[in-house]
């Protein structure tokens, strides 16, 4: 049995867990514990407590690409949180935004103003997820994509660095016809080696904030 669940515990779980399966299968296991804090009612627990956690319980599905199973949370959160705690209220919209695919909106929703503790930690690694997910699915589908759709499609500014940091991603640029060619990424060449991922180079330059 692990430590009881407390803010120190969550923030302790959501910086320390390696994997997305890992962290998953332990917030899971403190689902019941959460349960216990509230009723029908109301809350009877600790309402930042319960915040955080579902909240983090949210993404922590998002981040395995479990859409339909986050759906089916939100009716299990307290409804007193989700009428009410704009935390809540701003981790189900980005789940809405995403089954929507709306992007723009997804990654405003991500960065438009700052998350709590410990939150924070698991939306900084979803953003990064994300991001990364958007760009080989663009690298899949498209032949060719314009910049301002690259851009919306990545979370990332419509600018001169736009085409300096796609190209070191293995993307062709078409200066005479103003176009990417994307290309697959390589599934051997290892994050932060050969070709930093693309949250990294975009932190780097200052495009993203999380």
């Amino acid at each position: 049995m692990g430590a009881p669940l407390s803010l120190e515990q969550l923030q302790k779980v959501l910086t320390e867990t390696p994997t997305n399966d890992a962290l998953f299968d332990i917030l899971s296991s403190y689902e019941d514990e959460a349960c216990q804090q509230f009723t029908q009612a109301g809350i009877t627990g600790d309402a930042t407590l319960l915040t955080a956690f579902y909240s983090s319980f949210l993404f922590s599905h998002l981040l395995i690409d479990e859409i339909q199973e986050a759906r089916a949370l939100t009716q299990r959160i307290p409804s007193a949180l989700i009428q009410n705690d704009p935390v809540i209220q701003r981790s189900i919209a980005i789940l809405r935004s995403i089954y929507q695919n709306k992007f723009s909106e997804t990654y405003a929703l991500l960065r438009g103003q700052p998350w709590p503790t410990p939150v924070d930690v698991i939306v900084q690694r979803f953003d990064a997820h994300y991001t990364e997910k958007s760009f080989r699915n663009v690298s899949r589908i498209y032949e060719s994509i314009r910049p301002e759709v690259a851009a919306e499609y990545l979370g990332l500014q419509n600018n001169t660095e736009l085409i300096d940091i796609l190209v070191k991603r293995g993307w062709e640029w078409d200066a005479d016809k103003e176009l990417f060619r994307p290309h697959v990424p390589d599934e051997h060449v290892k994050a932060g080696k050969s070709r930093p991922p693309l949250d990294q180079i975009s932190r780097v330059v200052g495009l993203a904030s999380v």
